[in-house]
């Protein structure tokens, strides 16, 4: 269905529902002021129950939205009559995507405000969101959580793999990888090449694609061919980047796109040039000699101004006020199950525990749920909000099961695991103030 959008705030644009939403679907599309692509899919049968998806981390320039941009959940939701809206998030100054936390948990609001005007006020309105997405997630049921009256903007929140310990504390761990990586392979940038802080994870006009830096990678450390095809000295360096970074051998090149790329935008657009990042007083381990490591790797401090902007983008206070359920992957090596626990002890400084259930799945990619166990937690979030009965793991694990012969995949919760502490994975920063916000004690 065609529809002409008119709002205050919004350009106008025709809008046709994009390829894979169900027919008879109404869909409005647009752009903000500030920039940012959004889609809004209504079913003919909408049953006043609203999700809005935030999207994990993407460097790409915002663009016009697809039926894959509204959940992996959204066809089928819109099927079963939920409306379904997504945000691109605003670009940065240079018209990248990038680490855009604060700024996309206003735009998800926003568009959480332009849906009202179209449709009115939902019934239910739940929060979902993957990576970086969790982490907007998150904040979004902090910081919008509540109308000026006092009542619930979001009923559910849904933080699906999140970096949920915070963006200062994430990129610690980027920064700690940048920087062993150039330790034992010297050539990000090599020896002739102009040098740089590392800080700015690539140097500035950097003309590096991800190609040539999965090349330079694989030089290094031979990651991205057979093992028996490495040199000596490749096995060395992989050995000891693996021991002190502590990540899978399979996450090396997506890791190392983060630490450097990722950093890049992070450092050289949104805080001008400023380190957020330290590890003056790190001591790192796990390397066939880590006194050398620890004499010659690059060393660094961080910025009052930028730390400040990258707490605000963000770091959890913990006081979400509606049910909130995370799921995360055992095995993710580029957003550490290790968040998990963090954002526990978050929640517990805030008195807000008994409002979360953390749920873990025994996979080892970043994201990689199956749609069985994705459902389950969405339908497990749905069932706390109209009960007020927080779900065990195990009332999870069995509508997963349940809903797993539609789909024919597969059902891997772990009832049992519990994360270890953050601080196992990446160290801590004495020199640092904490980056994190003073939880208020609960009424």
């Amino acid at each position: 269905m065609f529809v002409l959008l008119v709002l205050a705030g919004a350009s106008a644009l025709q809008a046709q529902c994009p390829p894979g939403l169900p027919p008879a679907t109404t869909c409005h599309a647009g752009m903000d002021t500030n920039g940012a692509f959004f889609l809004i899919a209504v079913p003919a049968n909408y049953n006043h129950r609203l999700l809005l998806w935030n999207h994990g981390y993407s460097l790409a320039p915002p663009g016009k939205l697809g039926a894959e941009d509204l959940s992996p959940l959204g066809p089928l939701l819109l099927q079963l009559g939920f409306a379904v809206a997504a945000s691109s998030y605003r670009p940065d100054v240079v018209g990248l995507g990038g680490w855009a936390v604060a700024d996309a948990a206003e735009d998800t609001e926003n568009l959480r405000q332009q849906f009202i005007r179209i449709f009115g006020q939902p019934d239910l309105t739940i929060v979902v969101g993957a990576s970086e997405g969790g982490l907007i997630t998150a904040e979004i049921a902090e910081r919008f959580a509540k109308d000026a009256h006092g009542n619930l903007n979001y009923h559910g929140a849904l933080p699906l793999c999140g970096p949920l310990a915070g963006g200062v504390k994430n990129f610690w761990g980027a920064f700690d990888l940048r920087v062993v990586y150039q330790f034992y392979c010297q050539n990000l940038p090599r020896p002739n090449e102009p040098q740089y802080p590392l800080f700015l994870g690539l140097a500035p006009n950097n003309t590096i694609t991800p190609r040539e830096l999965g090349s330079r990678i694989n030089q290094c450390t031979g990651v991205l061919q057979p093992a028996a095809t490495r040199t000596p000295q490749q096995r060395r360096n992989l050995a000891n980047i693996l021991g002190v970074a502590k990540i899978p051998e399979s996450f090396v090149v997506t890791d190392m796109f983060f630490s450097t790329f990722a950093l890049a935008e992070l450092v050289q657009v949104r805080t001008h040039g400023l380190s957020p990042v330290t590890n003056l007083d790190v001591e790192y381990t796990g390397s066939e000699d880590d006194d050398a490591l620890n004499a010659g790797v690059f060393r660094a401090g961080s910025n009052e101004e930028a730390l400040d902007f990258l707490t605000r983008a963000y770091t959890p206070n913990g006081r979400a006020p509606m049910p909130t359920l995370t799921m995360h992957t055992i095995g993710d090596g580029l957003v550490i199950v290790e968040n998990e626990n963090e954002y526990k002890e978050i929640r517990g400084d805030a008195h807000t525990q008994r409002r979360l259930r953390q749920i873990f799945t025994d996979a080892g990619g970043h994201c990689e749920f199956s749609a069985s166990e994705t459902l389950a937690a969405f339908q497990a979030l749905l069932g706390w909000v109209q009960s007020h009965k927080r779900p065990t793991k195990r009332q999870v694990a069995a509508l997963c099961e349940q809903f797993r012969p539609a789909f024919g995949d597969t059902c891997k919760i772990n009832r049992e695991f519990h994360p270890e502490e953050f601080e196992t994975r990446i160290p801590r920063r004495e020199s640092e103030r904490e980056s994190k916000h003073e939880p208020e004690r609960e009424p």
